[in-house]
């Protein structure tokens, strides 16, 4: 015999989460369509509602809740939330493409397509950069090619190694990125990931699992990005800026001097650096120069040289940097000449950016500046002592 429940909202949310967990979908389904009845801005419910008129073989009802849905999603700024929910439309009702164009017309007015934003417009909608940049026709070609997954808890999307072949946005839930057992980041609705091995066409440097289940994510496979990138060049440089700014944000916040700052300025700092690519053997900076660039090594190997005092016989390797490591700050902090060369020992990338913009950071940031003369110093006499024969 079913238990008894008082006809509260409280007590038909706890009776429909019930009966879902047992599986009695119809129970389930009657409880949760009261809810939304006398609550119907609650999104969480209308989205269950509709999940189970579509179980149940209540088509034509889960399409119009899933209309319903969509609609609301896309007013409240949930973007990639609609986007989902258009998906499963396209499968239920494929011949219904009013929901793209609605989405479409409100991402524009909203003032995230090229179309100009009204002045009255609010809460604008996430930039998401596979999103961005696009006029409402464009943007419906990009539906068409996203591609919903979802995940159960735990459940592994890619592993570290794996091709780096789609990229990712979470609708709903939430996964995680782990590298050898070590939780580094926990992704929620709306983040972007997966860009940075399809981009760079490397193996999945992590493993990235659910966090949550069911955790819903949209996928946009290489081969639809191609064709997509090539017809839309504004969609390739909202990636390639997005790309860039992520990388950037996550080298700096990976050194011991960048992560102090705050992160605005790190993002400040971030979009003055460029990308520099660099073959084995190539010079980076070379002792002497007047060059007053900083650079941090994004990825490879570079030896540090210095000549030995007197100017006599052979340069000496003093030191070795890899991913993450910052070099050029004695010519940039005592405006002299560079005192070593940075030579590439293998194929990499280096990130530079000019003394004029950190000096901008460092007469805000005094801390930093002071951070940059101690590891000046440091490197002097680090330098000095291998020289003399004094460390290895």
């Amino acid at each position: 015999m079913a238990p008894f429940f008082r006809r509260t909202r409280k007590d038909d949310k706890s009776a429909g989460d019930e009966w879902f967990t047992r599986g009695q979908w119809g129970q389930a389904l009657e409880a949760y369509e009261r809810v939304a009845a006398r609550d119907p801005e609650n999104l969480p419910v209308l989205r269950r509602v509709a999940d189970l008129r579509a179980k149940v073989g209540r088509r034509g009802d889960a399409v119009a809740a899933y209309r319903t849905l969509a609609d609301r999603y896309a007013a409240a700024g949930f973007l990639v939330q609609a986007i989902a929910i258009y998906k499963i439309l396209r499968r239920l009702d494929p011949d219904g493409d009013d929901v793209a164009h609605r989405l479409a017309e409100l991402y524009a007015q909203r003032g995230i397509g090229t179309a100009p934003a009204p002045a009255a417009a609010e809460d604008p909608l996430p930039d998401i950069p596979l999103f961005s940049d696009l006029d409402p026709a464009a943007f419906r070609q990009v539906l068409a090619r996203v591609a919903p997954r979802t995940l159960a808890e735990g459940e592994t999307l890619f592993r570290e190694g794996d091709p780096g072949d789609s990229i990712f946005v979470v609708a709903s839930g939430a996964v995680r990125v782990v590298r050898d057992g070590a939780v580094l980041a926990e992704l929620g609705e709306g983040t972007f990931f997966g860009e940075a091995a399809f981009f760079s066409h490397q193996p999945r440097n992590a493993d990235v699992v659910a966090a949550a289940g069911p955790t819903e994510l949209l996928e946009i496979r290489r081969d639809d990005m191609e064709a997509l990138l090539a017809a839309h060049p504004g969609v390739a440089d909202a990636l390639a800026t997005f790309y860039r700014r992520r990388v950037l944000d996550n080298v700096l916040a990976s050194s011991s001097l960048f992560r102090h700052l705050p992160e605005a300025e790190r993002i400040r700092l971030a979009d003055r650096f460029r990308v520099v690519p660099v073959v084995a053997g190539d010079a980076v900076v070379r002792e002497g120069d007047r060059d007053r660039a900083l650079f941090l090594v994004k990825r490879g190997r570079f030896a540090v040289t210095v000549t030995p005092p007197g100017g006599g016989g052979a340069p000496a390797k003093v030191g070795e940097l890899g991913p993450g490591d910052l070099f050029g700050e004695v010519a940039l902090v005592s405006d002299a000449p560079r005192t070593a060369t940075v030579q590439a020992l293998e194929d990499g990338e280096v990130l530079r950016a000019e003394a004029a913009d950190v000096e901008a950071v460092m007469g805000d940031h005094p801390g930093f500046r002071a951070a940059l003369e101690a590891l000046r110093d440091q490197r002097a006499a680090d330098t000095v002592a291998k020289l003399l024969g004094k460390r290895p």
